[in-house]
């Protein structure tokens, strides 16, 4: 066989097979990095789904769950924290304001 016919026998081979079906992701656990708010997060705190107290801060503060980040992603969040800079310490502070409002 040539290589052209078996460049083509490859082709037809892999054209007639059924697409690899994908698992479903699951979602990832998301770990709380800004300030502990009473009834709504704790700090360092490993949630499997954010909770929908967090979700319902939204509405007043849109950064909020930037704070919910991957588990594997703790150590770049907590040097934006560290560092004073990046989304997440914006969020940080934006976190921080709801809670003295909430302890008021």
């Amino acid at each position: 066989m040539s290589d052209t016919n078996k460049k083509t026998a490859a082709a037809e081979t892999t054209a007639t097979k059924a697409p690899a079906v994908k698992p479903e992701a699951k979602p990832e656990p998301v770990m709380y990095v800004g300030p502990t708010i009473k009834g709504v997060a704790t700090y360092g705190t490993v949630y499997t789904t954010i909770p929908t107290q967090a979700k319902e801060i939204r509405a007043n503060a849109p950064q909020f769950l930037n704070l919910f980040v991957p588990v594997r992603e703790y150590g770049a969040a907590d040097e934006m924290i560290r560092s004073q800079k990046g989304y997440v310490y914006e969020a940080y502070k934006e976190a921080w304001k709801l809670r003295e409002k909430k302890e008021a």
